[in-house]
């Protein structure tokens, strides 16, 4: 196996050999294998359909490894169905199987009671379904909160105005009651044009109530004027994200902090005229408004106007920073914004021996009630294609470039570099800049065929890309789903901890080997020529 392999590295082997070595690549990668693995690369993507089946899927070779069709003694044919995180054991590993909620509601109307389902993840078995006797408005994880045994708390919202916690167990209610004045959520009435927010107020009274009902207060509401907004687009960063660093250092050793809050929303609005389809109105009839609304306090942070702009708006939300893709109407073009965010309060924050005495407020809690000191830096680009998704990928610890993943009109998926999305980019980059990475600025975003992850392949009626990490830094998985699945694992940043898979180790052996003796050689001539001279 090893010549084969030495053959393979030294181009020397022949079309029979190629075929042999990959057969051996494949029985000898183990990523089929229903286990962990050391780098994350092994997963089970858990998919749920509209008809209520959940699918798992191996990511080693796409093979369904089980499927069930949910069928709940209370409900038959559960409506509005939703899939989230339920119990991902870690310190219970050896105990535990990871487990997954489903949440449904027995009717049409948003009125009709709730279902939920408990699923295993390894082994597809419903672990248990019930009526929970409310509606389901929406449903709000908390995943900083989990139980002894790592369930992940839940709150259910339904049409009277309360909110049920789920799991309903003395502990669980114990944890949320310590935490409950810190919950805050808010809800978008797209047809209404009204974002309202809300916070805990006290237990449900009544007869039908129990402790795990809770009562609500309206604490904001943002109010988009009916005549020349219309909400289309609503957007906030994912709840388990990991950022690195909070600071960034430019080219001019000046250190920007980027605002990082969990609190931030997205808001694209565009004109009553202009909501339906590209090309129905004129650029004096229409203009798109982003707006970064706090969801804690209803604060508008950053307001952006595009005038002569329409949707339909993509957008993706990471970090410090938005991207967003529309039409220009002006133009006749579509375009992308990037606006990125910044923390002005800890702008003092950049003498060095400030930092060396820990006379600093880096470590300061930043309260969403306190008055934000920011400021934002954006930038605007064309684009060639129109647009039907776009993510980012999503690393362990955050310390990987990110790149864009852009799902095209043509069902497939471009992965694009953030840097070129960078608002600093100008025209004439200084050699620091240049150093640092600035790529000089262009009007239009560049679509490199090599940068289809896709490569020749479509995924029929793409509607969606999802992004995980793997346990190596490097990599991140990208699935993405419409009529076709997708798969694949990209590392942004290429492999750089970790060797490839056709690494040639026999290669290695033989380059040592052949070092070892060159300097045992080397080191016997050298001797015998010393000798020598000393005999003269």
């Amino acid at each position: 196996g090893h010549i084969l392999k030495l053959k393979g590295s030294l181009l020397l082997a022949s079309p029979e050999d190629v075929v042999a070595i990959q057969e051996m690549r494949m029985k000898s990668s183990g990523r089929s294998k229903l286990t962990r693995d050391h780098n994350g690369f092994r997963k089970l993507f858990i998919a749920l359909t509209r008809a209520g089946k959940l699918f798992a899927l191996h990511t080693g070779d796409g093979r369904i490894v089980w499927s069930t069709l949910l069928n709940s003694p209370a409900c038959a044919r559960p409506s509005g169905i939703s899939l989230y995180q339920w119990q991902v054991p870690h310190h219970h590993a050896m105990d535990e199987n990871p487990s997954v909620l489903v949440v449904g509601r027995c009717g049409s109307d948003s009125s009709s009671p709730g279902v939920l389902s408990f699923v295993d993840v390894y082994t597809g078995k419903e672990i248990s379904s019930s009526d929970i006797g409310h509606s389901v408005v929406q449903v709000m994880p908390l995943p900083l909160f989990t139980d002894s045994t790592e369930q992940r708390l839940h709150l259910i919202a339904d049409t009277d105005g309360h909110v049920h916690l789920y799991p309903k167990t003395p502990e669980a209610l114990g944890i949320f009651q310590r935490e409950f004045q810190n919950v805050y959520w808010y809800n978008v009435e797209g047809d209404d044009g009204i974002i309202r927010g809300h916070g805990m107020k006290s237990s449900c009274a009544g007869e039908t109530a129990d402790e795990y009902c809770f009562t609500t207060r309206e604490l904001w509401t943002v109010v988009f004027p009916s005549e020349s907004e219309k909400i289309i687009s609503t957007l906030t960063r994912k709840p388990n994200e990991v950022v690195h660093t909070q600071a960034k250092v430019s080219t001019d050793q000046d250190v920007l902090y980027k605002y990082v809050s969990r609190n931030l929303l997205f808001v694209a609005t565009v004109s009553p005229k202009g909501a339906g389809e590209i090309g129905s109105v004129t650029p004096e009839e229409s203009a798109l408004v982003v707006y970064l609304i706090d969801t804690v306090t209803g604060r508008i942070l950053h307001r952006l106007s595009h005038q002569g702009c329409q949707g339909p708006v993509h957008a993706v939300f990471s970090e410090n920073w938005v991207v967003y893709h529309y039409f220009n109407l002006r133009a006749h073009k579509y375009e992308v914004t990037v606006v990125e965010i910044y923390d002005q309060s800890r702008a003092e924050n950049k003498n060095v021996w400030k930092l060396v005495l820990g006379k600093h407020n880096l470590t300061a809690p930043i309260s969403s009630y306190s008055r934000p000191e920011m400021f934002t830096k954006s930038q605007s680009y064309f684009f060639p294609q129109s647009v039907k998704t776009i993510a980012v990928t999503s690393t362990a610890k955050g310390i990987t470039s990110k790149q864009l993943l852009i799902g095209t009109i043509g069902d497939q998926i471009l992965a694009l570099d953030k840097r070129f999305v960078d608002p600093r980019r100008t025209l004439n980059p200084s050699q620091a800049e240049k150093e640092e990475g600035i790529i000089p600025l262009t009007d239009s975003l560049p679509i490199i065929p090599q940068s289809y992850i896709t490569h020749s392949l479509k995924v029929e009626g793409l509607r969606g890309i999802v992004t995980a990490p793997a346990k190596l830094e490097s990599t991140t998985h990208v699935f993405a789903y419409g009529v076709d699945l997708f798969y694949t694992r990209l590392a942004p940043s290429k492999t750089y901890d970790s060797l490839t898979d056709d690494f040639s180790y026999a290669l290695l052996l033989i380059t040592i080997v052949a070092l070892v003796a060159a300097i045992y050689i080397t080191w016997a001539l050298s001797e015998k020529k010393e000798l020598s001279e000393k005999w003269r």
